[in-house]
């Protein structure tokens, strides 16, 4: 799969033997798997999108991949943010790691740290969507369909979801390459009618994703630990 073009000037010494590993949310699959290449020592793997649903296992879930891992990976980076802290104190004992200095992935798919807080500055009730999640079917529709209803029955189900995104006043669709958006923007105006909010589209970038797959992990845009030191929170929290 993928990495910098120049091998001799990368710092992590990667080839076939001693890849890249990023280990990801499953909901970048269609932006990574679009960036990556066969002749890339880069190898992909993806987590269950519903970790983000239980932070608490977060960490676990990871660590238990960077253990398997660990004999021959040069350099590993997550493709998660802070996640409501489920990151935080995640290790590997003989690589570095690098993770988005970001909360969750909605700056990586706008492309910047930047890009993120001007959206979120200029109108914070917006609810985003991308492919990732609608094919997961973690869109507000299909959460309550496979998750609300079958636990408390369709009213209840109704009445929470509801009460639960009633802050918010926009659905917005992030597109990117590859996207089928006629299916995307149907499931998302479906969402947007439901829930009786405004529906608009932006194009999204990859340049945060290259920069997650390639680098340079430079310390604006990634907190990077050396090995055996955990991953901190305060990083996430500094403007």
């Amino acid at each position: 799969m993928s990495i910098a073009t120049d091998h001799n000037k990368d710092p992590y010494g990667l080839d076939r033997n001693h890849p890249r590993v990023v280990i990801a949310c499953r909901v970048m699959k269609t932006q990574i798997d679009g960036l990556l290449s066969e002749d890339d020592p880069i190898e992909v793997h993806y987590l269950d999108q519903n970790l983000h649903r239980t932070p608490e296992k977060m960490r676990h879930m990871i660590e238990e991949k960077i253990a398997e891992v660990a004999d021959y990976a040069a350099h590993i980076v997550l493709g998660y943010g802070l996640c409501s802290n489920g990151v935080v104190g995640t290790r590997a004992d003989r690589q570095e790691i690098c993770i988005p200095r970001v909360h969750d992935c909605i700056a990586l798919m706008l492309g910047s740290r930047q890009a993120y807080h001007d959206a979120f500055n200029a109108r914070a009730g917006t609810y985003y969507l991308t492919a990732g999640w609608v094919a997961e079917e973690k869109d507000p529709l299909g959460t309550l369909e496979k998750e609300y209803v079958p636990k408390m029955g369709r009213e209840d189900a109704e009445w929470g979801l509801r009460e639960e995104l009633k802050h918010y006043t926009h659905i917005v669709l992030i597109g990117s390459k590859g996207d089928d958006m006629a299916r995307l923007r149907k499931r998302a105006m479906e969402n947007a009618d439901f829930l009786g909010m405004k529906y608009e589209e932006v194009e999204g970038s990859d340049v945060y994703f290259r920069k997650l797959l390639f680098g340079p992990y430079d310390p604006s845009d990634f907190v990077c630990v050396p090995p055996g030191e955990a991953i901190p929170q305060k990083p996430f929290l500094q403007g």
